[in-house]
């Protein structure tokens, strides 16, 4: 890849107006994240911040390791599940490095750039795979993360006391999920069904009718082919729910670093609650929201009194921290094992996201 951005060094006047104009689109969003994580940890550390420090010195910290351990066995599983999204076409060593070098620039870089990171990765590799194939994995991926962050949900929901209403609630985002990769899955197995509906939403919305819609969509549809046979489908809901579980299981390892007497409701309370802080707006890394859904959970769990106890806000900050290093620490050997940098893979995905006129390269859609 930085072979093909080598010869662009004379930046024109047009091209600067181009970035301004792009940089003052991003600049009210990157604003409200860094409003949303400043609310978020005032909110956390409004108290004696002397007691999170007591909490902290009191750690115990061997339980990190296993904890990142266990974490590295997800990061491979969920490698696995993606290049069973991609019908095999990349190594299971592709897969992984590729996938860690993703989630690191999510983890370091502001809005979530690590989904057109992980498509330009995939793109440079022999014999490449279609960046919008990629991207349309990620679409499934993401699907079937909410079916499991529900399922988390509905079990925990079956040990503690809450309202009928919540898990009424819960039920029905699954459900739709569910129907949501079910059409997936019938049109990739029909595709002249899904070119027929966009038919006729053309004759509604005659924008539509652009012959390029076509085009992305059977680029679409070829990045949710496995979901058109049964036995793949499966092998993808197991890849998910064993990615998931192991989370739950790292998460778990995690609360002994802080509490005697953790539960299991509290990982998966925890863990299903911080799944969502990742669509909320903040800064690079979720720094707020990350932590407020975490004390969250351990709360709704009952394993403290509070959000903002003492010992739950210690754990949360301990949990990004270990988070963090465990993905840089993967993201940094992916991106050694695929001999690229992060600079060069970033300015080739912002191009990516930037170049509205390649009629096979819509950045910005399924991210």
């Amino acid at each position: 890849m930085g072979g093909s951005h080598g010869n662009n060094g004379a930046v024109t006047g047009a091209d600067r107006i181009s970035h301004d104009t792009r940089m003052k689109k991003r600049w009210p969003s990157i604003l409200i994240g860094l409003a949303v994580s400043v609310i978020a940890l005032v909110y956390l550390l409004r108290r004696d911040l002397g007691d999170i420090q007591d909490e902290l010195a009191g750690a115990r910290y061997w339980t990190v390791i296993p904890c990142i351990a266990v974490s590295a066995v997800g990061l491979w599983l969920r490698s696995l599940r993606w290049r069973v999204l991609l019908d095999g076409r990349i190594s299971p060593t592709h897969s992984f490095h590729i996938l860690n070098v993703s989630y690191f620039a999510n983890g370091v870089l502001p809005l979530r750039i690590g989904e057109v990171v992980r498509a330009v990765l995939a793109a440079r590799i022999d014999p490449p795979v279609r960046v919008l194939t990629s991207l349309s994995t990620i679409v499934v991926e993401r699907l079937l993360d909410t079916l499991a962050v529900f399922a988390l949900i509905g079990l925990t929901l079956a040990v503690l006391p809450v309202g009928l209403e919540i898990g009424l609630i819960g039920a029905l985002l699954g459900v739709g999920t569910v129907i949501g990769v079910i059409a997936l899955a019938v049109f990739a197995a029909r595709p002249g069904w899904a070119h027929g509906l966009l038919n006729g939403l053309g004759r509604i919305v005659p924008p539509l009718k652009r012959p390029v819609l076509h085009e992305w969509l059977d680029h679409l549809l070829d990045g949710v082919t496995p979901l058109a046979s049964p036995r793949v489908a499966a092998q993808l809901v197991g890849w998910t729910a064993v990615s998931w579980a192991v989370s739950v299981i790292a998460g778990y390892i995690l609360l002994y670093a802080i509490f005697d007497d953790p539960s299991w409701a509290a990982a998966m309370a925890m863990v299903a609650l911080a799944s969502f802080a990742i669509a909320v707006p903040a800064v690079p890394g979720n720094l707020g929201p990350f932590e407020a859904a975490v004390v969250f959970g351990l709360a709704s769990a009952d394993l403290v009194g509070a959000p903002t106890d003492a010992p739950a806000v210690a754990f949360a900050l301990l949990l990004h921290i270990t988070n963090l290093v465990t993905y840089i620490g993967a993201g940094l050997i992916g991106l050694w094992a695929e001999d690229v940098s992060l600079g060069e893979i970033t300015r080739a995905a912002r191009v990516l996201r930037q170049d509205d006129a390649a009629a096979d390269q819509p950045a910005g859609e399924p991210v």
